[in-house]
């Protein structure tokens, strides 16, 4: 039951786990991960001091180099670079990462990334043509790694954390490169920074933008408030609408207008309630696909079809089978969503489109099995 009356948390008390949830209604961390992957390796490529860089290879920005170090089932670095040693080369794993909490030591293990050089020999085959033809023959060796972060008052508070000390590998200060980020430089390509900076101006906080803390947390505010006003103009059937940033700053003003008192606080809180519902009946969506056939369910076709074997551990079946598994879900839901919009088309809700919906799921089952099947003899062909 809402409790009226209730005084509303100022979103400058708001802590890291409460701005990412309302962060991801924008997709505020894919945002930033991909920005700063842009961002923090041209830093990187200026140069770091104290270092004779040889070469740096990008994996973060290789599609075809991440996916065959992700067919491996291992942890990647988003960059390796080729540092000059005496007579050698050394190849060092870098992590390229906004938020250190969330880092995993793995990523920047000198014996992950040999066991990567062993498995995909495309890497070591890009890694030697980036070293100049003077060094193009030395012997190399890794060593563990390091990871490029800004350098904020979370990241470096994370450092000496409980957090951060009772991990397995607790991340050591000398693990991490931090970088100073122009703040309006970085936010300002991003869809939900208009919001953002309405939402500080709102709350007399304009003024801190300049401070990447300040900055961070309010882009994650705005993305997220942005995002969740282009997600409730929408019925759960339709596909996902990205944030227009010229559009934003308006389509929230005119939600302000239904605010009272209009604040970034009330706007959460008000949004936070729709999401919440919102999101229960996309969670409802998507169970009549998975529901309809577990990934066991499928490992075990496979397993009856001779193409797996009952002693694989399941790890290993979704390593080699989840691409076509994913498929075959995708296409029904895609169907499913289709059938939904034509419910609405005939004066349905979204919550009746559903409870219809849901009427139809053993139908939905055997279809996803009879593709599935069809799937499985194809592969045996």
């Amino acid at each position: 039951m809402r409790q009226w009356g209730r005084r509303l948390e100022n979103p400058a008390q708001f802590d890291i786990s409460r701005l990412r949830i309302v962060g991801e209604w924008g997709q505020a961390s894919r945002y930033i991960g991909s920005r700063w992957e842009s961002v923090g390796l041209d830093l990187l490529r200026a140069g770091v001091d104290g270092q004779t860089t040889l070469g740096i290879l990008g994996v973060c920005t290789d599609p075809e180099l991440q996916g065959l170090l992700a067919s491996t089932g291992s942890k990647n670095p988003d960059v390796v670079l080729v540092l000059g040693g005496d007579h050698e080369a050394i190849l060092q794993p870098a992590d390229l990462k906004w938020s250190l909490d969330v880092a995993s030591y793995r990523q920047i293990s000198a014996r992950v990334l040999d066991a990567l050089l062993e498995q995909v020999s495309q890497l070591g085959e890009s890694l030697r043509a980036l070293l100049p033809p003077e060094a193009s023959g030395l012997p190399w060796r890794t060593r563990d790694g390091i990871f490029v972060s800004p350098k904020t008052y979370l990241n470096q508070r994370f450092l000496t954390s409980s957090e951060n000390l009772k991990q397995e590998y607790p991340i050591e200060p000398s693990e991490v490169l931090f970088m100073t980020v122009e703040t309006f430089g970085f936010y300002e390509p991003l869809p939900g920074w208009p919001t953002a900076r309405e939402l500080a101006r709102l709350d007399g906080s304009a003024r801190g933008l300049a401070q990447i803390d300040t900055a961070d947390r309010y882009y994650h505010l705005g993305a997220g408030v942005a995002g969740a006003l282009v997600s409730l103009e929408r019925s759960i059937f339709d596909e996902e609408a990205a944030i227009d940033p010229a559009e934003e700053a308006d389509r929230l003003r005119d939600f302000l207008k239904s605010v009272s008192p209009p604040s970034t606080a009330m706007a959460v809180d008000r949004l936070g309630v729709r999401m919440r519902q919102r999101r229960e009946l996309s969670r409802q969506l998507r169970d009549l696909t998975r529901s309809s056939m577990s990934f066991a369910s499928f490992a075990a076709a496979l397993v009856e079809a001779g193409l797996a074997s009952a002693d694989e551990l399941e790890s290993d079946l979704r390593r080699r089978f989840t691409d076509l598994y994913r498929s075959l879900v995708e296409a029904e839901e895609v169907e499913i969503r289709k059938a939904g919009r034509e419910l609405l088309a005939k004066g349905a809700s979204d919550v009746e489109a559903l409870d219809q919906l849901d009427r139809r799921r053993d139908t939905f089952a055997r279809r996803l099995r009879a593709r599935a099947q069809v799937a499985i003899r194809a592969l045996r062909e």
